[in-house]
């Protein structure tokens, strides 16, 4: 089994935006950061491609030429051992909790929902302020009672699974999607942590490789964590699955990008859209 690259990129506070902007473009399968005593930021990627680490390596010294990068290896074996070091619980809202599966004590002491992540390649701990972003809107759904039990969803770019999950918790129905195989292989995992699936029966949340082409819809709630340029290139086909008077949850954009991903849906047939921004980063609301 081949190990896997791990990159630690180490900067200051300050470029704590920069180095995240420059991480969602360049790994989009996600990262896991930590404040170090010495104020800095630090970020570790992984990856099992030389020439993505490589690329990712140049990308970070082109927008911080100051920051301290360093590449090592890591057996997958000890894949979440090292994870444990890094993983923080994280509340969204009012309702959820996301834990990971080690996090028993705080499973106990907790009276939110929880989302339980096994942390692997795949995007969405709930530790990116895009996933805690929509997260949170999910909740506030919820919550304002424009979200319900009997309503379908799409997750699209499902990642980790992570919005899917909160979606079968709250009682929605739905399907993600996602074009890479190891974020499928995550989502189902995740799925059965949470108890959202199970083999032989209809699941609640099904989840299967494929983009906004391989979904039929109409569906209730639409929730789209990716990035802004595949956000906009799908705008039309995206408003095209959601149901008159639904709900659509984009996220993965930076704020100064928003103008740009809310035009494209307005010219898609869409009102105005709400807005919740969260540091460098924004969420964008149709509800």
């Amino acid at each position: 089994m081949t190990d896997l690259i791990q990159i630690t990129i180490a900067v200051d506070l300050d470029d704590e935006d920069l180095l995240g902007a420059v991480l969602s473009v360049n790994a989009p399968s996600g990262w896991a950061e930590k404040f170090l005593p010495a104020g800095d930021i630090q970020a570790v990627v992984h990856t099992e491609n030389p020439v993505h680490a490589a690329e990712l390596e140049a990308a970070v010294r082109a927008a911080l030429p100051e920051a301290a990068i360093e590449r090592s290896t890591v057996e997958r074996k000890n894949w979440v051992l090292a994870w444990r070091e890094f993983f923080t619980p994280v509340t969204a809202g009012n309702r959820f909790l996301v834990l990971a599966p080690w996090m028993e004590k705080e499973r106990r002491e907790t009276t939110r929902d929880v989302i339980c992540i096994e942390p692997k390649m795949a995007f969405g701990t709930g530790h990116h302020e895009t996933t805690a972003l929509c997260l949170s809107v999910l909740s506030d759904l919820a919550d304002a009672g424009r979200v319900t039990a009997d309503m379908s969803f799409l997750d699209l770019g499902t990642g980790s699974g992570i919005l899917g999950i909160g979606c079968a918790h709250l009682g929605l129905t739905g399907l993600g999607l996602d074009i890479d195989v190891q974020s499928v292989e995550n989502a189902l995992e995740n799925c059965a942590l949470n108890n959202v699936s199970h083999e032989g029966l209809s699941p609640v949340f099904s989840i299967r490789r494929g983009s906004i082409d391989d979904a039929e819809g109409p569906y209730d709630l639409i929730l789209a964590n990716i990035l802004a340029d595949p956000l906009i290139s799908m705008a039309p086909a995206i408003v095209a699955r959601l149901k008159k008077g639904g709900a659509l949850v984009l996220s993965g954009l930076l704020f100064i990008q928003a103008d740009k991903v809310a035009a494209a849906y307005v010219a898609a047939g869409l009102p105005e859209p709400r807005r919740r921004e969260s540091g460098e980063w924004a969420a964008l609301i149709w509800d």
